[in-house]
C-alpha cells in the first residue's frame, strides 16, 4: 500500500514529523542529509573544451589533413607557396572553429536567460509558526500551508482540503484543474492519487495544508526531468550530411592524388617529383571555403528564423527542420490560445448570441444571430450578471495579469463586453465539488438578495422549474429536449457548456433557467492556413494531448487536421509496436490522455519508421520525448526542462512559427546544396591548370597564393549571399527533403564539376593560353619574363572569378528559371560588387598585384574574359528548364 493511502497519523508517523511541523533544527539536519529541494541541472559546460571540439569533427580533420599534406610538400619543394597553402587552410579552420563556438555559446547564454526565472518560495509551518522559505530550503516531514494562486514546492500528501484545485498541466498536459481529496481513492500509483500535490503543479482555487513527502529529483517532476538524461541525443541530418561530404571528398581527393602520381610517374617525372605533385593535387582538391560557408549559411538561416520567433540552440538543428516528416504537436497553447473565451450563449427563449475577441484581454462585442426585442437584450444582461458575480476570478485589463479560475475569468471577459458588471455585495457560497459540479453564489444587489447558480447544464436544468420567454413561464419536458438537444449541438463542436440560472432568495431548488454559456480555448490566428501549408508540403500533423478525446477531435478537425482515428493512452498501452507503427504509419491519428512515457514512445516509433520527428511541448512531461524527437520544439512558456531537452524554442508558442522554420530549414538545405555546388565549381578552374602545366609545356597558369583567393576571398561573400538565400515559391508544395537524399549527390557533382566547373576551367585556360598566343609566345617555351607571366596568370585569375559571378546568380534557384524569379538577393549583389572593385585592385593597384602575384593587363585582351560566364549562365539555365518540363511531364504521368 502507497503512503498516500495510510492514515494522517501513519504518515505523519512515518515522516517523523507532526501538523506543528519541524524544528528549525530537524529542518537544516534534513536539508544537509536530502540536499536542496532542487531539480539536478546538467554540469556546466566547460567551454575550453567545448571550444577544442570544433576542430576535430570530420570536415575540420580533413582540412587540418590537407594543411599537413601541403606542409610536407613545401618541405620537399620549398619556394612553391605550399607553407602558405597549409597557414591558409589552418586560418580557415581556425576561423570556423571560433565562429561555430561563438554561435553555441551565444544560444547557451540566450537560454540562460530563458531559464532566469522569479524565485520560488513556499510557505512551511515549522514549530507552530507559518514561515516563508525559499522552495528550495522545503525538505520531507515539512508542513505546507498553500493557497490559491501558490505553486506547490514539492511532492506532498493533503492534511486539510478546503475545495482545492490543482493545475497539473506541468505533469500530464491537461488544462482543466482537478479537484483534491483527503482520500487517495482507487490510485495505483502516486500519480493518480487524490489526496496527492506534485512539485511544479499550482492551486487555482481553495487552500490546504500538506506534508512533505519527496522533494527534489524524488518527485514526480524530477522523475520525468531526470528521463530526459536516459534518451540518446539524435545525429542531426547535417551532421550526417557533413560526414557523408567528408568521406566523399576525401575518396575524391585521394583518387585524383593516385591518379595522378601513377600518371606522373609514367611519364618519366621521377618520384619525388610525381608524389609533390600528387600531394598538391590532393590539397587542391579540399574546398577550403566550404566548412565556414555552410557554417555562416547556418547562422544567416537561424537569425532568419529568431525573426520569425523560433529560438536556435544547435545551428545543425536549423536544416533538420527542412527534413521533417512528422509534426507531434501540443493542443493548449500552440494550436490554441490558452485563453478560454465565451464565443456563444444560448438564451432560455431561443435568441443565440455569439460574441468576438479572443481571450481575456483583446476585447469585443456582442451581436444577436437575429432581430430580437429589447427583451431579449435584458435577458442577456441578467445571465452575464449572473455569471460574472458568481466568480472567484479577477482580471486586471491594465496590468493584463489574471488570477482564479480560466473559466471563471472567462466569464468575467464576457460580462465587460456585455456592459460592465455592475457591484454586488457577496453573502454566501455554495462551492463547486466535482460531485455537485456547480456553483452558487447568494449576492445582494440594489437591496435585494438572489442567488446565482452555474454548472454542467445535467445538474443545473434539473433544479429549474421555470425559464425566460418573453415572460416567466413553468419549465417543461418539451423546453427541457430543446435546452439538452442545443446542449449537445454545443458539446460536439469542443465547446465547454455552462447552464446559468437564479433566483430570488436563497436555496438551490425552484431556479429560473437564463441559459446556456458556450466557450473554448479557441485556435490561434491563421492556424489553419499553417495546418494546410504543413499537409501541402506532404508533413503529417498529430496532435498528442492530455485532454479529453472528444474535445481534442472536435478542436482538431475545427482547425483542418486530418483525423482517421482518436487513440487513448489506455487504448495505446494495450497496442503492441508492431501494430502501433502500422497505425502510424498509414493513418492520421489523434492522441488523447497521453502520459510521457506514451509521448516518448510514440516519438521512438515514428522514428522507427523512418520518419523524422518534430516534437513540442512545454511541461516537463514532455522533455523526454523532446530530446528523443529529432528537433525537440520547447514553448516560450514551458518549463525549464523542456527548454534545456529542445533543440529549438518557440518564443511566441505559435505553431505558425513551426511551419515559418520548418520552410526555412527547406530553403537551408537547397541554400547548402547551391553554394556547395558553386564552392565546387571554383576548384575546377583551379585543378585543371595545374594538372596542365604538369602534362603540357606551358608555364604556371596560377600561383597557390591566387588559388587561395579565390577560395577563401572572392568566393565568399558571393557564397554567403546564396547561402543566406530566402525559401524559394513553392518549397513549401513539395516532399520533405528524404533521408535518402545528400546534399553532395550526382546532381552537385554534375553541375559543380562537369558542367558550370568545366565552363570554369575552360575559361580560365582560354584566357590564359589566349592571352600568351596573342601576344607571341609560341608553345614550349617557358622561359618567359616575371611581368608576362603575371599578366597571363592574372588571365587565369579573371577568367575563374568572371564565371563565378555569372554562376552566383543562375545558382539562387535550384530548379526555377533565373529570369522568373522576383526578389532581390542584397548580399550576392554586394558580394558581386566586392569581387568587381577587387578585380580592379588586381589590375590597377600595385600593392595588391605585389601580394598575389598579379599585373595590368591591356585592356584590348580583357574580351578573352566575356564568352565564357555567358555561355556558363545560359547553359545552366537551358540545363534548369528541361529539368523542369521533365518533371512536369513526370508529375503529368
Amino acid at each position: 500500500m502507497m503512503l498516500c493511502q495510510q492514515s494522517v497519523e501513519h504518515i505523519l508517523h512515518t515522516l517523523r514529523t507532526s501538523r506543528s511541523g519541524l524544528s528549525q533544527q530537524e529542518a537544516h539536519r534534513r536539508l544537509e542529509g536530502f540536499g536542496p529541494n532542487q531539480i539536478r541541472r546538467k554540469s556546466p559546460k566547460n567551454y575550453r573544451i567545448e571550444y577544442l571540439k570544433e576542430f576535430i569533427g570530420f570536415f575540420p580533420v580533413l582540412l587540418e589533413t590537407a594543411a599537413l599534406l601541403a606542409f610536407v610538400a613545401d618541405y620537399f619543394q620549398p619556394g612553391e607557396g605550399n607553407d602558405v597553402l597549409g597557414y591558409a587552410i589552418l586560418g580557415a579552420v581556425f576561423v570556423n572553429a571560433t565562429f561555430t563556438f561563438w554561435q553555441k555559446y551565444k544560444a547557451d547564454k540566450a537560454m540562460e536567460a530563458l531559464l532566469k526565472l522569479v524565485k520560488s518560495e513556499a510557505k512551511v509551518i515549522r514549530e507552530g509558526q507559518i514561515l516563508t522559505v525559499d522552495a528550495a530550503e522545503v525538505v520531507p516531514g515539512d508542513i505546507l500551508q498553500l493557497e490559491e494562486g501558490d505553486k506547490v514546492a514539492a511532492d506532498a500528501i493533503l492534511l486539510e482540503v478546503n475545495e482545492l484545485y490543482l493545475d497539473l498541466s506541468v505533469l500530464n498536459g491537461e488544462s482543466t484543474p482537478v479537484e483534491r481529496h483527503l482520500e487517495a481513492g482507487e490510485a495505483k500509483r502516486e500519480l493518480e492519487a487524490h489526496n496527492m500535490l506534485f512539485a511544479g503543479s499550482a492551486v487555482t482555487r481553495g487552500n490546504g495544508v500538506a506534508v512533505v513527502v519527496t522533494t527534489g529529483d524524488a518527485t514526480e517532476f524530477g522523475k520525468i526531468a531526470l528521463m530526459t538524461t536516459e534518451v540518446v541525443n539524435t545525429v542531426t541530418p547535417i551532421e550526417k550530411e557533413i560526414k557523408h561530404m567528408t568521406a566523399i571528398l576525401t575518396l575524391l581527393a585521394l583518387a585524383a592524388g593516385l591518379v595522378f602520381f601513377g600518371l606522373g610517374w609514367f611519364s618519366d617525372r621521377g618520384l619525388l617529383i610525381s608524389a609533390i605533385f600528387a600531394l598538391s593535387l590532393i590539397v587542391a582538391n579540399v574546398p577550403e571555403g566550404l566548412l565556414p560557408t555552410i557554417t555562416l549559411s547556418l547562422s544567416l538561416a537561424s537569425q532568419r528564423m529568431a525573426k520569425r520567433k523560433a529560438l536556435v540552440k544547435n545551428l545543425n538543428s536549423v536544416q533538420t527542420l527542412g527534413s521533417a516528416t512528422v509534426i507531434c504537436t501540443d493542443k493548449t497553447g500552440t494550436l490554441t490560445k490558452n485563453q478560454i473565451t465565451v464565443k456563444q450563449v444560448y438564451l432560455a427563449d431561443g435568441s443565440e448570441v455569439r460574441f468576438s475577441g479572443n481571450g481575456y484581454f483583446e476585447g469585443g462585442d456582442y451581436a444577436f444571430s437575429r432581430q430580437v426585442s429589447s427583451e431579449s437584450e435584458q435577458h442577456l444582461q441578467t445571465l452575464l450578471h449572473a455569471a460574472g458575480w458568481n466568480t472567484r476570478a479577477t482580471i486586471d485589463a491594465d496590468k493584463r495579469t489574471l488570477s482564479g479560475d480560466p473559466t471563471e475569468a472567462a466569464l468575467l471577459a464576457a460580462a465587460h463586453k456585455g456592459g460592465g458588471l455592475p457591484e454586488a455585495e457577496m453573502l454566501k457560497e455554495y462551492p463547486f465539488t466535482s460531485e455537485r459540479k456547480m456553483m452558487s453564489s447568494l449576492v445582494r444587489v440594489e437591496g435585494r438578495e438572489r442567488l446565482l447558480v452555474k454548472g454542467a447544464v445535467e445538474k443545473v436544468l434539473p433544479l429549474c422549474s421555470h425559464l425566460q420567454l418573453g415572460q416567466v413561464v413553468a419549465m417543461n419536458e418539451a423546453h427541457q429536449q430543446r435546452i439538452a438537444k442545443r446542449n449537445q449541438h454545443l458539446a460536439e463542436q469542443a465547446y465547454r457548456v455552462l447552464a446559468v440560472a437564479m433566483k430570488e432568495g436563497d436555496g438551490e431548488d425552484d431556479l429560473l433557467f437564463l441559459g446556456l454559456v458556450a466557450m473554448i480555448d479557441p485556435p490561434r490566428q491563421g492556424i489553419q492556413r499553417a495546418i494546410k501549408s504543413c499537409y501541402s508540403a506532404y508533413i503529417k500533423v498529430t496532435m498528442i494531448t492530455g485532454d479529453n478525446p472528444v474535445t481534442a477531435k472536435a478542436i482538431g478537425e475545427n482547425i483542418g487536421l486530418r483525423v482517421d482515428e482518436v487513440m487513448t493512452g489506455d487504448q495505446l498501452d494495450a497496442l503492441s509496436n508492431t501494430a502501433l507503427r502500422r497505425k502510424l504509419q498509414n493513418r492520421h491519428m489523434l492522441f488523447a490522455r497521453m502520459a510521457s512515457a506514451q509521448k516518448l514512445r510514440i516519438a521512438q516509433l515514428l522514428q522507427a519508421n523512418g520518419d523524422v520527428v518534430a516534437m513540442t511541448g512545454d511541461g516537463v512531461n514532455d522533455a523526454p520525448a523532446l530530446k528523443q524527437a529529432d528537433i525537440g520544439i520547447a514553448m516560450g512558456s514551458g518549463t525549464d526542462v523542456a527548454k534545456e531537452a529542445a533543440d529549438m524554442i518557440l518564443l511566441d508558442d505559435n505553431f505558425k512559427s513551426i511551419v515559418s522554420a520548418v520552410e526555412e530549414g527547406r530553403a537551408v538545405y537547397f541554400n547548402i546544396k547551391k553554394l556547395t555546388t558553386y564552392i565546387l565549381s571554383s576548384n575546377v578552374p583551379e585543378i585543371v591548370p595545374y594538372v596542365m602545366q604538369f602534362f603540357l609545356k606551358i608555364p604556371l597558369p596560377l600561383s597557390v597564393i591566387q588559388i587561395l583567393l579565390i577560395d577563401l576571398g572572392s568566393d565568399q561573400l558571393p557564397g554567403l549571399g546564396l547561402g543566406s538565400e530566402k525559401p524559394e515559391k513553392h518549397i513549401m508544395q513539395r516532399p520533405p527533403v528524404g533521408k535518402g537524399e545528400k546534399i553532395l549527390d550526382w546532381e552537385v557533382f554534375k553541375r559543380g564539376y562537369f558542367m558550370n566547373g568545366l565552363f570554369e576551367a575552360g575559361a580560365a585556360m582560354f584566357a590564359f593560353l589566349g592571352f600568351l598566343f596573342l601576344n607571341g609566345w609560341e608553345y614550349g617555351h617557358l622561359d618567359i619574363s616575371d611581368e608576362f607571366h603575371r599578366q597571363a596568370m592574372t588571365m587565369t585569375l579573371l577568367g575563374a572569378i568572371t564565371c563565378q559571378m555569372a554562376n552566383v546568380f543562375t545558382l539562387r534557384s535550384w530548379e526555377g528559371s533565373l529570369w522568373a524569379m522576383t526578389s532581390t538577393n542584397k548580399m550576392i549583389w554586394f558580394g558581386v560588387a566586392v569581387e568587381g572593385v577587387f578585380i580592379l585592385a588586381i589590375l590597377y593597384v600595385p600593392a595588391v598585384q605585389s601580394v598575389f602575384n598579379t599585373a595590368t593587363v591591356p585592356w584590348q585582351d580583357l574580351w578573352l574574359l566575356l564568352p565564357f560566364p555567358v555561355l556558363l549562365l545560359l547553359n545552366h539555365e537551358r540545363y534548369k528548364s528541361r529539368l523542369t518540363k521533365v518533371g512536369v511531364q513526370s508529375a503529368l504521368v
